[in-house]
């Protein structure tokens, strides 16, 4: 069986769109719903009055954790599978 690699460019666009996408499609599913609550969470607290000023910098911490992870998870799989990318 002939294993395809995997192109981590877009597992990290699949992370911009979508926070841990990327991680979840590299097959980190848990790691990558954790990523997104963290986003969403930070993105909730946004709303908060004076807490928003605490949390930008966290939100967008997190959402280039994930394009960031999307793009590791990638090349760790490719590797583990004797492909270098």
């Amino acid at each position: 069986m002939q294993v395809q690699p995997r192109n981590p460019v877009l597992y990290a666009l699949a992370s911009f769109l979508v926070a841990g996408l990327g991680t979840m499609l590299g097959g980190e599913v848990g790691r990558g719903l954790l990523i997104l609550a963290s986003v969403v969470v930070a993105w909730m607290l946004l709303f908060v009055p004076f807490i928003w000023l605490l949390t930008v910098p966290l939100w967008l911490g997190a959402w280039v954790f994930s394009v960031v992870d999307g793009y590791r998870t990638a090349q760790q799989w490719n590797r583990q599978h004797g492909i270098i990318s």
